[in-house]
């Protein structure tokens, strides 16, 4: 009895350690879900803002990537243990050819869907 009470405590605690990230519906969910927000940041520079989310998670907003009259600004939702659990684009300049967009080119997602 003591060891399947001590088999569930040790699966309850396994699983608390799980960590939840969205299912990748686009490419730069894809290139980045799962990944460190410091990662992130180091490649591309700091946060214009955060805001403190519930459940320990913190939404960032990030812009840059100017290049001829263009930016990207996306907004990163990063969960407690500073990892990127979401990644969506609030401005951006779709390809007028259909390729990747501004933002999917410039924060290295563009082949990540492939």
């Amino acid at each position: 009895m003591k060891s399947r009470i001590a088999i569930l405590a040790g699966l309850a605690l396994a699983l608390t350690a799980c960590t939840t990230v969205s299912v990748a519906s686009n490419p730069l969910q894809a290139r980045w879900n799962g990944k460190t927000a410091g990662s992130f940041f180091a490649a591309y520079g700091p946060p214009l803002s955060d805001t403190a989310g519930s459940g320990g998670t913190t939404l960032y907003k990030w812009r840059g990537g100017f290049a001829r009259g263009k930016s990207c600004t996306v907004e990163l939702t990063v969960n407690d243990a500073y990892i990127i659990t979401n990644i969506r684009a609030v401005a951006d300049r779709p390809d007028p050819k259909g390729g990747p967009s501004h933002c999917e080119k410039v924060l290295d997602a563009a082949g990540a869907a492939k």
